[in-house]
C-alpha cells in the first residue's frame, strides 16, 4: 500500500473536525493527507511527526484548529504513533 493510502486510512478514520461523519465528500481530508505524506522523508520521530500533522491542520483550518483543546499538539500524537508504525514499523 501507498504512503498516501496508509495515511489517509488513519486521517479519515480519526476525521478531526467530524467532516466525514456528516457525509462531506471522501476526499475531505486529501489536501491535508497529501501534505503529511510530503513530512514523512524528512521527520526524524513520532514527536516531529506529530508537530507536522498539527502543523498542516492549522495550515488548513486555521486559528480555530490551533486554539480549540481537542486539536492540540498532544492529541495529534496518537495518530503520529498510528502512521509512524504503519510507514516506518514494517
Amino acid at each position: 500500500m501507498n504512503e498516501f493510502t496508509l495515511v489517509k486510512e488513519v486521517i479519515d478514520e480519526w476525521d478531526p473536525l467530524n467532516l466525514l461523519a456528516i457525509h462531506c465528500p471522501d476526499d475531505e481530508y486529501d489536501g491535508e493527507i497529501g501534505d503529511i505524506v510530503k513530512l514523512l522523508p524528512n521527520v526524524k520521530s513520532v514527536d516531529e511527526l506529530s508537530l507536522g500533522i498539527h502543523k498542516v491542520f492549522v495550515k488548513w483550518f486555521g486559528e480555530d484548529f490551533l486554539e480549540a483543546e481537542k486539536y492540540s499538539i498532544q492529541k495529534c500524537n496518537p495518530i503520529a504513533i498510528k502512521i509512524w508504525n504503519r510507514i516506518f514499523d514494517k
